[in-house]
């Protein structure tokens, strides 16, 4: 049992996939690539939805980053929490002085100015722009994994950078050993 309470309490650089038991529209089949938990809580990144029609432009100019050769980045929703705030989950070949590495070659910028270094060749050579957070109060994610509203597993870059347009949270569950099937008559209210 104290292995299980270990792999809650150590989440950092993991993966969640969410279960039917989160009937949330946004989190709805997400995947959250978790950048820190700590005691004082835990904050992560859903790393497979892009937004569609997204309008780029004015989204940058709202951050104010020069939109100019710009135009053609995918933006993705990173979660409900500090909307008005950009998420850089990239490799870690690019660091800028306010990145943070996570785990082996993950890190995390929130400095929009890697979005400029991006464009010029400078920047990461693989990137996850992302609108938003997840955040969760102390304890608050560890009882939500207890309350099987997520299945934490091992991360990867395949699953982090991998085509945005792929359906990644059913890739995941199979490489878990689980199928969708599993979860077409289970239904909740998290």
């Amino acid at each position: 049992m104290s292995n299980v309470k270990n792999d809650i309490e150590n989440l950092t650089g993991k993966i969640l996939l969410a279960t039917p038991a989160i009937s949330n529209e946004y989190l709805n089949k997400s995947m959250v690539f978790i950048c820190s938990h700590d005691r004082t809580g835990a904050m992560g990144l859903v790393i497979n939805k892009p937004i569609p029609n997204m309008d780029i432009k004015s989204l940058l100019q709202k951050l104010q980053v020069n939109s100019d050769g710009l135009e053609n980045l995918e933006m993705h929703f990173g979660g409900l929490e500090e909307t008005d705030r950009c998420f850089i989950l990239h490799s870690d070949d690019y660091l800028a002085s306010e990145s943070t590495r996570i785990k082996d070659n993950i890190a995390l910028t929130i400095n929009t100015d890697i979005i400029r270094a991006s464009t010029s060749n400078g920047g990461p050579q693989k990137k996850i722009i992302c609108i938003g957070c997840c955040m969760w109060e102390v304890e608050q994610l560890e009882n939500e994994v207890a309350s099987s509203y997520w299945i934490p597993i091992e991360s990867d870059e395949a699953l982090i950078f991998g085509d945005p347009r792929a359906d990644k949270w059913s890739k995941a569950l199979l490489k878990i050993g689980l199928h969708t099937n599993l979860f077409l008559n289970m239904s909740g209210t998290a």
